[in-house]
């Protein structure tokens, strides 16, 4: 008997390694680079190289939201100082590393096997960010860890507790709003399911578990001035109607359901399982989504298409599958939910293939720069891995250059210019041309036009609010003059702050407070000042001698 057990364990781990092998051999040939990514390589990049953990070389700004996971990345890169091929090998290692952690440790058959590998391959926006160069795939590994540690006991010990908190702080360093996902299931095991551990020494465990995110929000605001990445403000500090947001949350919803119903399936099941089972730490697992899917409606959801949900889409899945191995039986308890679930994945594989042929048509995406895009299918052609691959062998040189056109950077440099606020500075862009300063009016890397009101205009997307420019900044940029040739007073004085903290002696004791009083609003009177001179989408009302242009031609 045991000999026969020893030979079908053995035979089912053949199974999850083929089912991994293929997993790999997937992502790896789906593998692409998003632009987005690069903003965090060239944080990267420049820490490796000496310039500080920043974003423009000599000014201390954030253009990642993911610091951990850029980190990460600057280490392969101090290793292998290819940060195209690095970057792709740390993702597929993480998502690697994450669907092994779900068949190993939750399928306990060939069917099993079979079931998971088929969900998650089907499912467009959980591929397409397994690799893209963001920190999704770090996150699925952070996850898995998190779901072992939590779904792996009934009662948390001291080990447990600390762990669950210390997988907080390392979620929360890749990617802070990810929190929303795990922070119900560590509520729960805090709680209501200590095991011999009192309230005071678990809040301690808690406490001693978030330091290095503490850590990190504290060199944050000292180093950069503030405690949240600049992108943050620049994305949702835009004064824009709440309802607009919620508009465009639908519409990612209605994007993810037309063009990959897996990812709303998936969790939206598991929750009817959890409830089902009433099994308080199930309904507090799936709780996270929730919680999360509601944040994603009240920040107007993504222009990628599906990829904020597909982290609540692979925790969805770990969940399930362990209520399927502990409540469900096959014939009993249970197995008409699983047969249903099976019919209704076979369902949204088959519509999300057969609705491909007319999702383009949709008002909101998918077509690439529409509102909600496929980011993958629009720069694989320049950024995938086997593409580069193909034209490094045949050329010579990576294919990823050339995503891009770079007149505008080719114009700052024919008039030896310092560097230039640009309409638009793409992620490629910037990194390939590191030696110039180069922000753009959606302010993703501008600790100054990121604090600064937003136009509004209609039909703006999601990611994507520009600022204009106060009249004179751009100069002040590209011939590098002083704060005098901005032209509004209050703009000018609110520039000379951020130039401080961004570019002041780090421990110079006025640096510090006016770090101090930003981060307590005690300069937002001069950004309000600023904004009652604009009209009310945000423009301004300037003259055509008032312009960068004519002033610097008659400078």
């Amino acid at each position: 008997m045991i000999k026969i057990f020893d030979e079908l364990s053995e035979e089912l781990n053949r199974y999850k390694f083929y089912a991994l092998l293929i997993f790999i051999g997937m992502v790896t040939l789906l593998a692409w680079q998003s632009d987005d990514s690069y903003h965090a390589y060239i944080m990267a990049k420049n820490l490796v190289d000496g310039n500080g953990f920043v974003y423009n070389i000599g000014q201390r700004a954030t253009a990642t939201s993911c610091p951990l996971f850029t980190l990460v990345v600057a280490a392969g890169y101090f290793v292998i100082r290819s940060m195209f091929f690095v970057s792709l090998l740390i993702n597929i290692i993480f998502s690697a590393l994450a669907f092994k952690m779900l068949i190993w440790d939750y399928c306990r058959t060939k069917r099993q096997i079979i079931f998971c590998l088929a969900i998650l391959v089907g499912s467009t926006g959980f591929m397409s960010y397994t690799t893209s160069g963001l920190e999704n795939s770090m996150l699925f590994f952070l996850g898995a860890c998190f779901m072992k540690q939590y779904l792996g006991h009934e009662r948390y010990n001291r080990k447990s507790l600390l762990i669950l908190a210390l997988l907080i702080s390392l979620i929360a360093m890749t990617r802070m709003d990810a929190v929303l996902i795990f922070a119900p299931m560590a509520v729960y095991a805090y709680l209501s399911k200590r095991d011999g551990v009192s309230f005071a020494k678990a809040v301690g465990l808690g406490i001693l578990g978030l330091l290095p995110f503490v850590f990190w929000e504290l060199f944050s605001t000292f180093y950069y001035g503030f405690p949240f990445p600049n992108t943050a403000y620049a994305k949702l500090g835009t004064d824009f109607p709440l309802r607009d947001y919620i508009v465009r949350g639908i519409r990612y919803y209605l994007n993810a359901a037309i063009c990959d119903p897996l990812l709303l399936l998936i969790p939206v099941f598991v929750i009817l399982a959890a409830l089902s089972v009433k099994k308080a730490q199930y309904i507090a697992c799936m709780a996270g989504p929730v919680l999360y899917g509601i944040y994603l409606l009240f920040i107007g959801g993504d222009f990628m298409m599906g990829r904020h949900f597909t982290v609540s889409f692979f925790i969805s899945l770990i969940c399930y599958m362990d209520i399927k191995n502990r409540e469900f039986s096959e014939l009993g308890r249970g197995a008409a939910l699983h047969r249903t679930f099976i019919g209704l994945v076979i369902a949204a594989l088959v519509f999300s293939r057969t609705s491909n042929v007319i999702t383009d048509q949709f008002l909101f995406g998918r077509t690439f720069g529409s509102p909600i895009s496929d980011e993958r299918a629009g720069y694989f052609t320049s950024s995938s891995l086997f593409n580069n691959v193909s034209s490094l062998i045949m050329t010579g040189d990576l294919c990823i250059m050339d995503t891009w056109s770079e007149d505008g950077v080719i114009e700052l440099r024919e008039n030896d210019m310092k560097g230039g606020i640009l309409d638009s500075v793409p992620g490629i862009t910037k990194y390939y041309n590191n030696d110039l300063y180069l922000n753009d009016l959606y302010a993703l890397g501008d600790p100054y036009l990121a604090h600064l009101p937003a136009v509004k205009e209609s039909g703006w997307r999601i990611g994507h609010m520009w600022r204009e420019a106060p009249a004179g900044y751009r100069n002040l940029v590209r011939y590098g003059w002083d704060s005098g040739a901005i032209i509004n007073e209050d703009a000018r004085m609110y520039y000379d702050i951020i130039d401080e903290i961004t570019r002041g002696k780090l421990f110079d004791k006025d640096r510090i407070m006016k770090v101090i009083n930003i981060n307590l609003g005690k300069y937002d009177y001069l950004v309000e000042n600023y904004q009652a001179t604009l009209d009310e989408n945000g423009r301004q009302i300037i003259t055509e001698e008032g312009s960068d242009d004519y002033l610097a031609g008659n400078e």
